[in-house]
């Protein structure tokens, strides 16, 4: 009898976190500019120093924060909780050479002439590369080519 009312007590209490856990939903708010972790901040005077921000947006996730900020243009880049970028999308303009490493600019310059670059998405282990003519490339976390992607 005192096991089954173990197994009920941990049942209840495990149906409880389920529900805490997924009532917890992502919070959105838009902030300002100087809301912005200070590494972002430089990062976008750095690069887009003749921007106009439309809005920024900070998500709220349930153990980390990620911030959005999108440009009048529609241009926009991502930044983890740190303020490190992580996404950078100019959709048909060309992201700021300064962002990107020289040997890929070297890359493309050598394999892909009269192409750029209009969006640049990193993680842990490589780089995403889209060239305007919609061709993916994929470099690895030491901007070695790696392949293309589809």
């Amino acid at each position: 009898m005192k096991m089954k009312r173990r197994n009920n007590i941990l049942l209840m209490i495990g149906i409880s976190v389920v529900m805490t856990l997924s009532s917890c939903k992502d919070e959105q708010r838009k902030i300002t500019f100087n809301d912005l972790p200070f590494v972002s901040q430089e990062f976008l005077s750095a690069h887009f120093p003749n921007e106009v921000v439309s809005y920024i947006m900070e998500d709220d996730e349930m153990f980390d924060k990620t911030y959005e900020v999108r440009f009048i243009d529609g241009d926009n880049v991502d930044f983890d909780a740190e303020g490190v970028w992580d996404n950078v999308d100019c959709h048909n303009d060309s992201v700021p050479e300064s962002i990107l490493d020289v040997k890929i600019l070297d890359y493309i310059n050598l394999h892909h002439q009269g192409t750029y670059v209009v969006e640049i998405d990193k993680n842990r282990y490589n780089y995403d590369v889209e060239l305007n003519n919609g061709l993916d490339l994929v470099f690895d976390s030491d901007f070695d080519f790696k392949r293309y992607d589809d």
